[in-house]
């Protein structure tokens, strides 16, 4: 076992570090409310796709072999889900700032369960590191956590640099227009995900 976990790591930090819909909409929500107001989201995305990691390593991701209507149903699922976060964003770029509604908990949860693109890195990982390993506890806690560290790891950090960007930018114009291409890179991304 101790021999795939550096190339795992590899992986890990290949695919929670690249641009998805993941890391562009916690980039954009930095951008449009700040770091602070992501937090919740954030939070709600880890748990997401600990759980989502959790149940591939106990078998779900082999459903998505075997029936391809449930592979279907959650590709335009996430595809809807990623165009109301999308249109959630525009909103919040629009709007004074006394009426905005803040990222949930609730929301973030949903983001990697729905997200074709966490669904087949999480099934690539698990079949190429651990589908040769007895599934017990460790090998479980060995496949999700370091995904959940990376994962928590670099939405931070996208996070961070949306609001970085939120803080230098203070011409509404030019923020709008960060936001307008982040949001369409978001779409790119899932528009990507659902051809591929």
């Amino acid at each position: 076992m101790a021999e795939l976990l550096i190339p795992f790591a590899i992986f890990i930090v290949a695919m929670t570090g690249t641009p998805g819909p993941g890391n562009m909409t916690m980039m954009a929500i930095g951008q449009t409310t700040g770091f602070r107001t992501a937090v919740p989201f954030l939070i709600g995305t880890t748990i997401g796709f600990a759980s989502l990691n959790l149940l591939v390593s106990l078998g779900l991701g082999e459903a998505f072999k075997q029936w391809e209507w449930l592979a279907l149903t959650l590709k335009f699922g996430g595809a809807a889900y990623i165009l109301y976060l999308a249109y959630k964003l525009f909103k919040l770029q629009a709007a004074p700032p006394e009426t905005i509604k803040q990222f949930t908990i609730s929301e973030g949860l949903l983001l990697h369960p729905l997200s074709p693109k966490s669904w087949a890195m999480s099934i690539a990982a698990y079949s190429q590191f651990f589908a040769l390993l007895p599934v017990t506890a460790e090998t479980t806690a060995l496949f999700v956590f370091p995904f959940m560290v990376g994962q928590f790891t670099f939405h931070s950090m996208w996070c961070g640099l949306g609001a970085g960007l939120y803080n230098s930018l203070k011409n509404p114009q030019m923020r709008l227009m960060v936001n307008s291409s982040l949001v369409l890179l978001m779409l790119g991304a899932t528009l990507y995900a659902l051809t591929t």
